[in-house]
């Protein structure tokens, strides 16, 4: 069984950290293999599924409910012992946003709102990276400053659990709607978008470079000594803009990479070992730690499968760490 970290530095930072190792239905067509000079490119197409934009020019995408398979068969390479496969189904359909939380909208957020994460009001600040790799906590790293560059358009990061629930909690307040984080399954449902494979293109961890930002040869290049990383490049070393890579069957951008994705259920590693028959809408409750789906730019591909699941107390803060929203549909 996989342990579960309790601190961020070693579940999220050490994660593929420089000299280090890792620790312990039909599928979406995919391109030619993305060799080391070749920069995906962004797809225009999102699907023919309803699309809403709220008052923050956020996009929604309308997922369908649906049943699928949740976890991975005992065959898949990297698998945990946590991600037993079962059925679920999610009986109604929602909205998802189709990139993560921008750190423009979450500006706007905290400009009307005069909200400090708890990076900024703890006095510890949140867990940056500098020009030379290395990771450090310290007061000066929040959601405006992560040691790299960032625009408006990048994923806004150095964001708790917590911090993701103030935002929700304004948004729903500023719009006659419900807006949430996800639950783990319907993270997982959207990530797969009708796919059985790894990815949501395939099992080709190579083929990640078209879809999402990963730990690559754009971010060997700049540390040599890098772990994990596949040979293709994706084009980014730190964060990259939202929607920068195709999307997948759903139309949803950055399900794998990027930044790793809060959601609103709670982490057990049994959660899934019980289940039998087919599962409608579960929810985990729990204690100590939320989920934590998708893995980011400097993650190895293990940890970018369709079914890998991670956990974190509510407070920890990142520099590869957002969130992406949900809206109840009522339809």
């Amino acid at each position: 069984m996989r342990p579960v970290h309790v601190m961020l530095f070693a579940l999220i930072v050490g994660c593929g950290a420089l000299n280090a190792g890792e620790p312990d239905g039909e599928t979406a067509a995919v391109g030619p293999a993305a060799s080391a000079s070749q920069k995906p490119r962004p797809t225009e197409a999102r699907g023919s599924l309803p699309e809403v934009t709220n008052s923050i020019g956020m996009n929604l995408k309308l997922i369908p409910a649906g049943e699928f398979l949740m976890g991975s068969p005992q065959t898949e390479a990297d698998r945990s012992d946590d991600e037993k496969q079962h059925r679920v189904r999610i009986t109604k359909p929602f909205y998802l946003g189709l990139y993560e939380v921008t750190r423009g909208q979450f500006a706007t957020f905290v400009r009307e709102s005069s909200y400090r994460t708890e990076a900024e009001s703890d006095g510890k600040g949140g867990w940056g990276i500098d020009e030379q790799g290395k990771f450090a906590q310290k007061p000066e790293y929040t959601w405006q400053n992560t040691g790299f560059s960032q625009t408006d358009d990048h994923p806004a990061v150095n964001v708790s659990w917590n911090d993701a629930g103030a935002f929700i909690k304004w948004l729903n307040s500023r719009e006659d709607v419900v807006y949430r984080l996800p639950t783990e399954a319907e993270w997982e449902y959207a990530c797969r978008a009708g796919t059985t494979t790894r990815y949501s293109n395939g099992d080709d961890a190579e083929q990640l470079a078209l879809i999402g930002n990963i730990a690559d040869a754009s971010l060997k290049a700049k540390f040599s000594d890098w772990a994990g990383s596949i040979t293709a490049r994706d084009g980014h070393v730190f964060t990259a803009p939202v929607g920068s890579f195709q999307a997948n069957g759903f139309g949803l951008h950055d399900m794998h990479g990027n930044v790793w994705e809060w959601c609103e259920d709670w982490y057990n590693p049994e959660a899934c070992n019980g289940r039998t028959g087919t599962t409608d809408d579960p929810f985990v409750q729990g204690d100590s730690f939320r989920v934590l789906r998708g893995g980011s730019w400097r993650n190895a591909p293990s940890y970018l499968r369709s079914a890998y699941r991670h956990g974190n107390a509510p407070v920890p803060r990142s520099f590869n760490l957002g969130f992406r929203l949900a809206r109840s549909s009522r339809e």
